[in-house]
């Protein structure tokens, strides 16, 4: 089977992501977070759908971060990533908290049509 692949954007930070991924969501249609292990580091990602560029309208898209270590131990257990927008705070948490809390699914693998990532 011939699986078309989503387009891989490696985002510069983590808040990049958080930011992503906040203004996505809406009281109708909260966005999410896929989290999953990938050679040896933790890649935090959204999916979505590049408009608007001439006749690639509708492209797939995959903006993602990879968290490497230390930081990947301090994500790799939590459930929701909690953002304070009077400071751009960012904050891993089990449990949703006050602000937004953006829900982290957490895939078994990676998905078979997102590429090989950097």
């Amino acid at each position: 089977m011939d699986l078309e692949k989503v387009i891989p954007i490696k985002l510069n930070s983590l808040n990049d992501l958080v930011r992503l991924a906040a203004t996505i969501s809406s009281p109708q249609a909260m966005m999410y977070i896929l989290k999953f292990k990938y050679r040896n580091k933790l890649v935090l990602g959204v999916l979505g759908v590049f408009r608007d560029y001439y006749k690639l309208y509708g492209l797939p898209m995959f903006y993602y971060y990879t968290l490497e270590k230390e930081d990947a131990e301090k994500v790799i257990d939590k459930n929701y990533i909690i953002i304070t927008s009077d400071n751009e705070k960012i904050e891993f948490s089990k449990h949703p908290k006050p602000g937004l809390s953006i829900p982290m699914i957490t895939l078994a693998e990676k998905p078979l049509f997102i590429p090989e990532l950097d």
